[in-house]
């Protein structure tokens, strides 16, 4: 039978429908016709009875834990959305990444007030500008909050033009951004300038001092004590009286109470903090900001502050933070969908992804989902979990994709239109983890231990396909191509193959008992990948007999995960540089990692890249680049056209405010050009940058050997 034409309005349904889905970070659903929020009406949890909402909206301090595009910020927006109706809540959200930087006080500046004596330490001025910021921060988002839940009400607004309440509120909110931006610091160099001469005056001789305390624990305190000590101090010491007098300089309790009482008198009893990009942080500016952030605010605000953290699985630093008191809520697929067996693992994250595309098109499009697809719909139902994983802003480019390459020219998105979609995004947006490694501003052995992923990667793969052709009784009964897509590694495995996941190459499938009675963790490869390398993915349907498929021993992998690390992986000594065999790894971890020849140093474990060691030290060290700055270039290379900050940034993860500050870097090396038009800012790929980053063979593609199979056709 005939199928109809799409109309343009339908056509068009299904590309608004899709973006939706593309839509990164804290870009708003809304109705572009009234400017209302459409969360609530798009929004598709992905458990039953809206399961991970609820327990998000409970108010407890809760880790939102997925990677990118697993709908942390939808969450958010969700929540957010149902706050406004409450007069108990309100929330602030922060981009925690944004924070950071923008707090980040001049080097050169802090080099300068090093050098003299009586300055404060670098990272208390750090410290202090961060606690700013962030309170400043806060502030304006509340401030920004309760003005939407006023000029979104009537009733509101009739009760403000009599009582004057909320003007009030935002005039003492006012006051306190104006103190928490004064500059209180420069007291404190005077107060140090005065102890450093005293003690210098007196040499060795005693000195009487008042001393700051303060206690954190479920009844705070901070006390002014007296005593005497000796004037002689050394660094740490000095540090610690720098840090004491912050704390009286700059005192975030202070702020805190004066907060909760304004907001106490219009009736708030909890402030929801919305943390997100906690995870993009570097590791150390992690720990500041939760040991000297969350955890007192957490601890101290007397179930008042409730935060709400956005984080990545395996980048998480909890510091002081009792696990035990707080949520975490897990939206990658094993965590999220793996309950009893992997049958219903596999049914509840295809029904999810069913759910989610058949809500976006049914709204946009207005018309039967099935219109769009060809086949047998439970198939691409099942085709498109495969090559998203559930992850919503995956489905949401394998969909754009296939929109471009089939319903724009008249056919319908069919499995194999899926197929051709996931492997286009492979290519353009996984597999450039790789492009982009080479050039990041890095150490040498940062940089080799990226590329060292791409070895175990191209081992990986390079198994999968011999397995094609590999004979056993359960193989030669299935018919047609086997799927050697899964792999299952020993749970210690894990931490090495997390950066491979974190980018998509890998994903947690499941976790079983293998052959052996050992519990094992199950992977599968990125489903375009499999596409690329004509690997047939998932396992025999339908027969009891497939049932255990996935640790089929020929699926064991930790021999090639054992024999990359006796390769690659090195243990060196920090203070000595004595090099450990593998072999005495696990005797170094059980003390706790100290150096058996010089007794004083720390093993250090780094993973090293032996066979793309040559091109990475052919890399001109001016050509390194952070890696936004990295993405920035990547990202306006595979668009090949002048691209929108705004568009940059959904791409990357990262604020259009931060694509900016970084774009005017790149224009002043030449690598990019800034252009206004019609009153809108655009960024352009310089030929220096193409020639510089872009003209050398393409790193991203892995070096596999080819099949001896006739096998490398495209997949049927």
């Amino acid at each position: 039978m005939t199928q109809r034409a799409l109309s343009q309005a339908e056509l068009q349904g299904f590309r608004a429908a899709v973006e939706s889905l593309k839509l990164y970070r804290r870009a708003d659903l809304n109705d572009p016709e009234h400017g209302t929020s459409l969360i609530e009406e798009l929004y598709v949890d992905p458990l039953p009875q809206d399961d991970v909402f609820k327990t998000v909206l409970r108010p407890h301090t809760t880790f939102v834990i997925g990677r990118k595009g697993t709908g942390k910020s939808t969450v958010f927006q969700r929540l957010q959305h149902e706050l406004r109706k409450s007069t108990a809540h309100t929330s602030a959200y922060l981009d925690i990444k944004t924070i950071y930087e923008s707090a980040q006080p001049d080097q050169g500046l802090i080099a300068k007030l090093e050098s003299r004596p009586n300055a404060l330490p670098r990272d208390s001025i750090q410290r202090l500008a961060l606690y700013r910021e962030f309170l400043k921060t806060t502030i304006l988002q509340i401030r920004e909050e309760i003005q939407k839940r006023v000029d979104s009400s009537i009733w509101e607004r009739i009760k403000e033009s009599f009582t004057g309440t909320y003007a009030e509120l935002f005039e003492d909110l006012d006051t306190l951004l104006e103190d928490a931006s004064e500059d209180k610091f420069l007291s404190v160099l005077g107060v140090l300038e005065t102890q450093v001469k005293e003690s210098n005056t007196r040499g060795e001789s005693a000195e009487t001092q008042n001393q700051l305390k303060a206690t954190a624990s479920s009844q705070p305190a901070i006390n002014i004590e007296s005593g005497t000590k000796s004037t002689a101090k050394n660094d740490a010491s000095k540090a610690t009286d720098y840090s004491e007098i912050l704390i009286r300089a700059f005192n975030v309790r202070d702020f805190l109470d004066r907060l909760k009482k304004l907001l106490t008198a219009i009736h708030i009893r909890h402030l929801y903090i919305l943390i997100d990009d906690f995870s993009e942080l570097p590791e150390e500016a992690m720990k500041v900001v939760v040991d000297t952030l969350l955890a007192p605010l957490n601890n101290w605000s007397d179930e008042f502050i409730k935060f709400k953290v956005a984080a990545y699985p395996g980048r998480i630093y909890y510091g002081a933070i009792d696990r035990t008191k707080i949520d975490e809520v897990y939206l990658d697929l094993f965590r999220l969908f793996g309950t009893s067996d992997v049958s219903t693992m596999e049914e509840n994250a295809i029904a999810f992804t069913r759910r989610l595309v058949q809500e976006r098109l049914q709204h946009f499009a207005q018309c039967d989902v099935g219109d769009f697809f060809d086949g047998k719909i439970d198939e691409v139902w099942r085709t498109l979990f495969f090559a998203s994983m559930a992850n919503p802003r995956t489905l949401g480019y394998v969909l754009h994709f296939a929109y471009q390459n089939h319903l724009i020219h008249g056919k319908r998105i069919g499995v194999r239109g899926i197929q051709d979609a996931a492997l286009k995004y492979y290519e353009d947006k996984v597999a450039s983890f790789f492009v982009t490694g080479r050039f990041l501003h890095e150490t040498f052995a940062e940089r080799s231990s990226v590329y060292s992923l791409k070895e175990l990667l191209e081992q990986i793969v390079t198994k999968a396909r011999d397995l094609r052709t590999h004979k056993s009784a359960v193989f030669d009964e299935i018919q047609g191509r086997p799927p050697t897509s899964h792999f299952y590694v020993h749970p210690s495995f894990e931490a090495l193959l997390s950066t491979l996941e974190l980018n998509f190459f890998l994903t947690k499938y499941f976790e079983m008992s293998d052959r052996d009675g050992r519990q094992v963790s199950v992977f599968a490869l990125n489903y375009g990948l499999c596409q690329r390398h004509t690997i047939a993915f998932g396992r025999p349907q339908g027969e009891r007999k497939f049932r255990l498929y996935l640790v089929e021993r020929v699926f064991d992998y930790d021999p090639i995960i054992r024999s990359f690390l006796v390769k690659n992986q090195e243990i060196t000594c920090d203070t000595c540089g004595t090099r450990q065999d593998f072999e005495k790894l696990e005797a170094l971890r059980l003390y706790a990692m100290r150096c058996p020849t010089c007794q004083k140093g720390t093993c250090v474990v780094v993973n090293l890249s032996k066979k793309y060691e040559p091109m990475l030290r052919s890399i001109e060290e001016s050509l390194l680049l952070p890696r936004t700055e990295i993405g920035i270039l990547q990202t306006l290379h595979s668009e090949s056209e002048p691209l929108r900050p705004a568009f940059v940034a959904a791409e990357l993860d990262c604020s259009y405010q931060l694509v900016g500050k970084r774009a005017k870097k790149l224009e002043e090396r030449g690598l990019v050009k800034r252009l206004n038009e019609q009153e809108k800012r655009f960024i352009e790929l310089t030929k220096l940058a193409e020639i510089s980053y872009f003209s050398l063979p393409d790193q991203g593609d892995l070096d596999v050997p080819p099949a001896d199979d006739g096998q490398d056709s495209n997949l049927p």
